[in-house]
């Protein structure tokens, strides 16, 4: 089953892993250029409409 992405929310005492990553790196800057919904809707028919949710499609295709 197709897992939904997950909410970005803060926790008080739980720092966000966004408030480590080096912005400038260059794996960041591609991760942006990609068109992250192009792959949701390729791959998302390949995916069981029953069963425990999947990781985000994201996470698979290496991001």
């Amino acid at each position: 089953m197709l897992g939904k992405n997950p909410e970005k929310k803060p926790e008080l005492f739980r720092p966000m892993l966004v408030d480590f990553i080096d912005h400038e790196h260059e794996l960041v800057l591609l991760s942006e250029k990609i068109d992250w919904n192009y792959f949701e809707k390729e791959f998302s028919s390949l995916y069981s409409k029953v069963g425990n949710p999947s990781h985000p499609i994201r996470f698979m295709v290496g991001c």
